[in-house]
């Protein structure tokens, strides 16, 4: 249920949140550290009605100008590249002699072509432009109308891809350079990033362009307006047009910040947030979520976006119930539309809770229709059906945890400011959001073996994270003292540097630039924390003798929470 705004102070003090979600629009307005307005917006189908909706119930007797800044999180990008929906883009690699690029192979049109850098950045063998050019005509004739670029090295110099873009520039709605998107050296992973911006493009493009279009309406464009990004922090709307894969792993972002904002409990708590689609999970160690410095996965896609620690799965509660020929209950990971209790086309795990009266919601008689056509193939009643699916649904949701967290204890355990050595992770409690979150907790807590917590606002858990989140940005740095060159590729930064350039040089030059770049995305720079995430410092050898030294370090901004949000209490 929808609350209503508090009478409101006259101050420009006033954050929105927004979150869209592959079900619900959840919003949320906050005024002096507090949520005073919070709404749900089943999603019509059509984004901008959807958006609109929202804003419209969330700013009543809000005016415009007491918005003081905007932050949106979708999980649009997600929810695409786990249900296998993403635009058909084209990929064109050069790499040169080593590891054959062929192992990378992505997407549905993939091309290698002659051209190459050497680890220094120096060419070795210029960039073919008949074969580029020859790729790129066979990627239109597939009716594919983006692709990506990629070359081994463009990270230490991005001069083929430049190239290969400039001689494609009318063939392509949008071409993706790797360079553009992470400064680190795993190619395989610049090859799978880059391939998700081509594949993300249109959605994301749609997303930006319906939602700058709502606010221009509602006369809210004058604001600045971030997004989420999957590491926790936010980052300037207009800047994410060209990087739509910043985007994936946003909304399972903003619960993690939504769980630190709304649950102040110490200890390591496991975070699920259950949605219509998704169920997004995560681990927090006493306030402090964990992180993947060298790149997230996704799906398949083994990427160098730099994230919280978030695992989703492919079952809400909205995901389709159905029984396949076997005779074997299915929960997921497609949603066909609202719950039969609400109108929709297929049976769900809303419709078991509605049937068994744990839900007081939608019509009850659709739901245990429903529950009988699924009992039907099960060769059960309406009602234990209902149990035998919501037992599944904790079952499976407690197993992918499960999971998780094991892999989690297989491997170092990174939080957003170190690594912690030998450490096994262990929670000693679930901490549930999303709007089903008081039903299924219950049944959550048990299948896990772990007390459960239910936080205030935890039906718009997802906008209080996008909303309290502050910006962050992350740089790469990258110096060969031979050649007598810095590159911070994130910031489009090549510069000279003298031979005796040092370490505490590169670590003093890249603060300056981080917080260059963090103060142009209208962060509170002096409230900020920095992080190196990683660091390589060796010399260059030839002949016996000394010529240099390379160095390499990635400095972040550390996710946090803004100065302005106050902790509510504790939670229920």
């Amino acid at each position: 249920m929808d609350k209503v705004p508090k009478k409101h102070g006259r101050g420009n003090d006033m954050i929105l949140g927004l979150d869209v979600g592959g079900t619900q629009t959840d919003a949320v307005l906050i005024e002096n550290g507090a949520v005073v307005a919070e709404s749900k917006t089943v999603n019509s189908g059509d984004l901008i009605s959807t958006l609109r909706a929202a804003l419209d119930k969330t700013l009543a007797g809000v005016s415009p100008r007491q918005i003081e800044r905007m932050v949106f999180s979708t999980t649009q990008a997600t929810n695409a590249i786990i249900m296998d929906r993403l635009d058909p883009a084209g990929m064109i690699v050069s790499a040169g002699p080593g590891m054959d690029p062929e192992w990378f192979r992505v997407g549905p049109s993939y091309h290698v072509v002659p051209g190459c850098m050497d680890h220094r950045g120096s060419e070795v063998m210029p960039l073919d432009k008949a074969a580029v050019l020859g790729a790129a005509a066979t990627v239109r004739k597939a009716g594919i109308e983006v692709c990506g670029v990629v070359s081994k090295f463009s990270v230490r110099n991005p001069l083929h891809e430049i190239q290969a873009a400039k001689w494609m520039e009318e063939d392509f709605a949008y071409t993706a350079l790797g360079h553009r998107f992470s400064g680190s050296l795993n190619f395989p992973r610049r090859v799978a990033t880059t391939y998700l911006n081509a594949g993300l493009f249109r959605i994301h493009h749609q997303f930006v362009s319906s939602l700058v279009r709502t606010l221009r309406q509602l006369g809210l464009d004058q604001a600045p307006q971030y997004l989420m990004k999957p590491d926790g922090g936010t980052v300037r709307l207009a800047r994410t047009y060209h990087f739509p894969a910043q985007t994936a792993q946003s909304g399972p972002a903003a619960s993690v910040m939504g769980a630190l904002a709304l649950d102040a409990w110490p200890g390591t708590s496991l975070v699920l947030d259950v949605g219509g689609t998704t169920t997004d999970m995560a681990l927090i160690l006493d306030g402090v979520p964990l992180c993947v410095p060298q790149g997230i996965t996704l799906g398949p896609y083994q990427t160098s976006i730099r994230s919280l620690l978030t695992r989703s799965i492919g079952i809400g509660g909205d995901s389709e119930v159905s029984v396949d020929k076997r005779g074997h209950l299915r929960v997921g990971p497609l949603r066909q539309g609202s719950p039969r209790a609400f109108g929709g086309p297929a049976p769900t795990p809303m419709d078991a809770l509605v049937a068994l009266g744990i839900a007081n919601a939608g019509n009850k008689r659709a739901a245990m229709d429903a529950m009988a056509e699924v009992g039907q193939a099960l060769g059960t009643d309406p009602l234990n059906t209902a149990r035998i699916i919501l037992d599944h649904v904790a079952t499976t949701i407690a197993e992918s945890a499960r999971a998780f967290i094991h892999q989690i204890n297989a491997r170092p355990v990174y939080t957003i400011y170190e690594v912690i050595e030998g450490a096994t992770v262990t929670p000693d409690a679930v901490v549930v959001l999303g709007g089903p979150a008081l039903w299924l907790a219950p049944l959550l807590g048990r299948a896990l073996g772990l007390p459960h917590r239910v936080p205030e606002h935890y039906g718009v858990a997802n906008a209080v994270g996008a909303a309290a989140a502050r910006v962050t940005v992350e740089i790469t740095l990258q110096a060969d003292t031979q050649r007598g060159t810095v590159v911070i590729p994130e910031a489009g930064i090549e510069s000279p540097i003298p031979r005796d350039f040092s370490l505490g040089d590169c670590q003093e030059l890249a603060r300056q630039v981080l917080a260059q770049r963090a103060r142009e995305e209208g962060a509170d720079v002096e409230n900020l924390s920095f992080t190196i995430t990683e660091q390589e410092n060796f010399n260059m050898i030839r002949g016996g003798m000394k010529t240099g030294r390379n160095i390499r370090l990635k400095l972040a901004v550390v996710p946090g929470l803004v100065s302005e949000w106050k902790a509510p209490g504790n939670p229920c």
